[in-house]
């Protein structure tokens, strides 16, 4: 078994065949601008509101602002829920092929969605009342706070239509889509914030009512798309069930209680904030929250284009292509962190001054500085915890999430009264390196995991160019030769990808192609799983929308068991069995 897997690793990582991540990489080069420009414009919807109330109507407007954004964090909760599990269950019914599973999970997603939108209305009222009321403001800052609080709470319900409608054309690859829908509600935000809180002098609760309509707009857009355009919300008949909204929610745990202990952080610390500054706490917690939104601006564009790709292989069980992408994203995050990390140490006055505060309080400049240095942290944070809720480890993610961040007010409390009150802010670099340490710990204890369970298996993993394809199936059919595998299992899946690589070939717009392979071996049967970006295959001959079959596909059909495809992510994606 030693020399069979020693001859396994050689294929795998020799110098002709390997995998390599070529296909995702392009794929996170093509998802990332779109991204970009989503939460670009995500971003001027939640910060845009503080930017123009504070240039507007002053330094305590702008306060007010970021006092309420506990509230509006709590309020999310529910959302972060239905539209993380949501997503995860999508991709996950997508990497297995499971279309009666999908139409499941979308007639279950349309109850979960008109029960949920009606609790978040109903149940912010007393939430948001017990939130500002808690604080002991003046009457001035909260009658302030209460002004911009109607809008947000209006919005509140179209918000969470909108951000599931996001993930789920997320999935699908509809980048260019999801960048339109984003500009506009932005754009909405911005136009209606200037007008309301400029020309028509309504002051922060102008701010309130701009967010309402922006997101109002954003629904109404986002969902005749989805209905009209996409099969998000076809069911073909199949009905909702209990046990699938319990699988939503389970795997939405690890974002939600994220979600919930960053609420808990944020009302937290605005009370300490407010105890060590007094009211200008709000102004210096609003700018440091507007730095942390530029970083997320960027992390969230990584893992979001991370995602759907994350789903599909770990529904496939592809956990090598799932380490390589992780790696990518790591990459990729960190460097991003580093970048922006650098820049707010060396200007940390240019956000104060787009804020409109002309007078920075007294320590705002060192907490906005002891502040940014646990940016390093977030974005790896943010890829395992996503690597650990497609891998279906609710217990441990969600426990993590709790226990750690629940450190982070307990180490602002000690700071605040054994320091200066900025260090204060030096408790979110302490907070975020215990979830780093125990989230790489358990990463690298599932990959020896898997390690320990592919020495049980014949799984190859390679990634080979339409150029190589011919001499790649030899190598295949030669290794089933020499080690006693079926051979008839592995021809035939030795010819399928060399069908394909041509298929990829003929059909690719550009000549940067490659196909992704995993052929694994079973005792009786073997299955051979495909990701190519060449153009898209429709399989069932007797449907009007039938655009391509092709020879080499056709040949796939005969020589395979069965043959299950979707066209996903602006990918073939084609499972083939052999029995």
């Amino acid at each position: 078994m030693n020399e069979l897997n020693q001859d396994i690793n050689k294929l795998r990582t020799g110098n002709e065949f390997h995998f390599d991540g070529d296909l995702t990489k392009r794929k996170l080069k093509q998802f990332f601008p779109a991204m970009l420009l989503t939460n670009i414009s995500t971003l001027l919807l939640i910060t845009v509101d503080g930017l123009v109330v504070g240039n507007f109507c002053g330094s305590e407007a702008l306060s007010s602002v970021s006092i309420f954004q506990p509230a509006t964090a709590a309020i999310g909760v529910l959302s972060c829920l239905l539209s993380s599990g949501a997503a995860t269950r999508l991709s996950e019914g997508m990497g297995k092929i499971d279309l009666n599973g999908l139409r499941h999970t979308r007639s279950t997603l349309k109850i979960l969605l008109i029960v949920m939108a009606i609790f978040i209305t109903v149940a912010q009222i007393p939430l948001v009342y017990a939130i500002i009321a808690s604080y002991h403001l003046s009457p001035e800052m909260n009658t302030l706070v209460w002004s911009y609080a109607i809008g947000v709470m209006i919005s509140s319900p179209l918000g969470m239509v909108s951000n599931i409608g996001v993930l789920q054309l997320q999935i699908i690859g509809k980048m260019k889509v999801l960048m339109g829908l984003a500009a506009l509600e932005g754009g909405v935000n911005l136009a209606l914030d200037l007008l309301f809180v400029g020309p028509l002098d309504m002051g922060v609760a102008g701010a309130g009512y701009g967010t309402a309509g922006a997101n109002l707009v954003r629904c109404t857009t986002t969902l005749i798309y989805l209905i009209r355009k996409t099969d998000l919300f076809k069911t073909d008949g199949e009905k909702p069930s209990l046990r699938e909204a319990k699988e939503i929610i389970v795997r939405g745990l690890p974002d939600a209680a994220n979600s919930i202990m960053l609420t808990l952080q944020n009302y937290a610390i605005v009370a300490i904030l407010l105890s060590a500054f007094g009211e200008s706490g709000g102004v210096i917690k609003g700018v440091c929250t507007f730095a942390l939104n530029l970083l997320n601006v960027l992390i969230m564009s990584v893992t979001g284009s991370v995602r759907p790709i994350c789903g599909l292989f770990c529904g496939a069980k592809n956990y090598k292509g799932l380490r390589v992408l992780m790696r990518q994203g790591v990459i990729v995050v960190t460097a991003l962190s580093i970048i922006f990390l650098v820049l707010v140490e060396s200007f940390p006055t240019i956000i104060y001054s787009i804020h409109g505060v002309k007078s920075i309080p007294e320590g705002g400049i060192a907490s906005l500085r002891i502040f940014s240095i646990y940016f390093i942290c977030i974005g790896v944070n943010e890829l395992l915890r996503l690597y650990f809720s497609n891998r279906k480890i609710y217990k441990f993610s969600t426990i993590l999430t709790i226990v750690g961040n629940a450190t982070l007010p307990l180490f602002a409390l000690i700071f605040s009264k054994l320091f200066a009150p900025p260090w204060i802010f030096l408790s979110y670099l302490v907070s975020q390196l215990i979830l780093v340490i125990a989230n790489v710990i358990r990463y690298y204890m599932e990959i020896v995991r898997d390690n320990k369970r592919e020495e049980t298996e014949t799984d190859i993993y390679i990634t080979v160019s339409p150029n190589e394809a011919v001499a790649c199936s030899r190598q295949i059919r030669a290794f089933a030769s020499e080690h006693n595998i079926n051979n008839k299992h592995a021809f035939r899946a030795a010819l399928c990808v060399e069908e394909m690589a041509a298929y990829a070939k003929k059909t690719h717009e550009s000549q940067e192609v490659d196909i992704q392979v995993m052929i694994r071996f079973l005792e009786s049967s073997a299955i051979l799983m495909i990701i190519d970006d060449g153009k898209c295959i429709y399989l069932d001959d007797e449907k009007a929308n039938q655009k391509i079959i092709t020879s080499n596909y056709g040949l796939l059909k005969k020589l395979s068991k069965t043959v299950e495809y979707q066209y996903v992510l602006d990918m073939n994606y084609t499972v083939c069995r052999y029995a």
